[in-house]
């Protein structure tokens, strides 16, 4: 557990003590940036390739936001819960080239700023869906612990610390169990519309009671990112990573409902299990044996995700015009992006596992390059809602930089479909354990 019992009175304390004021190098409208704060989930954190480690935090798009709102390149004292690198969990690494394996490195990261005498400005808790911001304050020993420290929930925290500006992003969790889980259950990987609702609003009143300006993101299509789109839905030649062509058509995967259709989608996840043959013909050399559920999401399921997504995308852009607070369309963005990629520089980003320059080893989360491009987002809202002129990030560091390497590395082997890609068991235990995949139910008993 990384709760401190020294700490006990830190909530008190940040209401006597102000944050070291920002800088005023730029114009940032009527944004007031004086005391910045963060709520979110593993999106704000800064989480990467299946970790929490210092290299991704200090490129978290709110402390690229600190960055150039303040002209300081520590953010004017913006503080995060840092964590030593390789981070908790270790992040992903390319373990081998053939076969294209993906797996935690070696050791583990440790608190570098636990004893911080205040909160952070940066209380985004991967994992954490849109109530436990307003309701959890311990986890018994996960990434709650080491971000909270016991001292309160993320919103307690954030007012604690008498902000002036907060940037909210959160809610993803709310259906992301469901993609990674590859079972949509009412009330256990799904929230309900009424219960988001609830909290989501709690969290905006919270802030906007107290006159405190905010730039509020929806919902990316948690369906589009390469952890659910990467493996086709068809047998595929291992030896050429194409599909399996028998009396000229393709033949598809046996799910747990029979044939696979081209609107059901294979996780990243069954790599493990169609090496064992599962979902792939005897007549092709299988087992005959079906997917397991949990591997494969349904077309029916697919819709089901997205049509939650969009009600709460509707509840949050409500919510954000309501207050006046600079809205971020994430989702219309990241929906470009798995469509038809966007085009930076004469360069096309996608959201193609290892080659779309976008995402990280997880499939899950953005790279450097990903959370850069995100912060300009959250900028662009910012200076359009409060007329500022707050400078965007330059992208040239992250295009060209050691973030692209990974694209490089996988462009150089060839991956045409991603189906010979797979992540570890380690890899996929220690991403579900920091992103809470788990039912509802085992959460509310640590909830205090």
């Amino acid at each position: 557990m990384f709760r401190l019992k020294t700490l006990a009175g830190v909530l008190a304390l940040a209401l006597i003590l102000p944050l070291a004021p920002a800088v005023a190098q730029v114009e940032t409208g009527d944004a007031d940036f004086t005391r910045y704060v963060a709520i979110g989930d593993s999106l704000t954190a800064g989480f990467m390739s299946g970790g929490l480690g210092r290299t991704a935090q200090l490129n978290s798009y709110p402390m690229l936001i600190a960055r150039q709102v303040t002209g300081d390149a520590n953010g004017g004292g913006f503080q995060q819960p840092l964590v030593s690198d390789p981070g908790i969990p270790a992040v992903l690494e390319l373990k081998s080239l053939a076969p294209l394996v993906i797996g935690p490195k070696a050791g583990s990261g440790q608190p570098l700023n636990l004893n911080l005498q205040r909160p952070y400005n940066n209380l985004a808790v991967p994992g954490a869906d849109v109530h436990d911001a307003v309701a959890t304050v311990t986890d018994n020993g996960g990434l709650h612990d080491l971000i909270l420290r016991g001292l309160g929930t993320q919103l307690q925290q954030a007012i604690a610390l008498n902000p002036t500006f907060v940037t909210v992003w959160i809610g993803n969790n709310d259906v992301l169990g469901a993609a990674l889980a590859g079972r949509v259950i009412e009330g256990v990987t799904i929230t309900p519309v009424a219960q988001f609702e609830a909290d989501f609003k709690t969290v905006v009143n919270a802030f906007a009671s107290r006159g405190i300006e905010m730039a509020i993101a929806n919902i990316p299509e948690v369906t589009g990112i390469p952890y659910v789109t990467t493996i086709p839905f068809v047998v595929v030649n291992p030896a050429t990573s194409q599909p399996v062509i028998v009396n000229g058509n393709v033949v598809p995967l046996i799910g747990p409902n029979g044939p696979l259709t081209p609107n059901d989608r294979v996780l990243l996840t069954a790599r493990a299990e169609l090496a064992q043959g599962k979902g792939i013909p005897v007549a092709l050399g299988g087992s005959g044996q079906p997917l397991s559920d949990a591997a494969v999401l349904s077309g029916a399921e697919i819709a089901t995700i997205s049509a939650r997504i969009a009600a709460y995308n509707n509840i949050i852009r409500s919510e954000a015009t309501r207050v006046g607070a600079a809205f971020v369309d994430s989702n219309a963005v990241f929906r470009e992006v798995a469509t038809s990629g966007i085009n930076i520089g004469g360069i096309t980003f996608t959201e193609n596992f290892l080659t779309g320059g976008i995402f990280s080893y997880d499939g899950v989360h953005p790279n450097a390059f990903g959370y850069a491009y995100v912060a300009n987002l959250f900028i662009d809202a910012i200076n359009d809602q409060f007329d500022g002129e707050i400078p965007l990030v330059n992208l040239f560091p992250f295009m060209f930089g050691p973030s692209t390497a990974s694209s490089s590395l996988a462009s150089a082997v060839g991956m045409p479909d991603g189906s010979s890609v797979t992540l570890t068991p380690s890899a996929v235990r220690n991403l579900f354990w920091a992103l809470d995949v788990k039912t509802k139910k085992a959460k509310k008993k640590n909830r205090k």
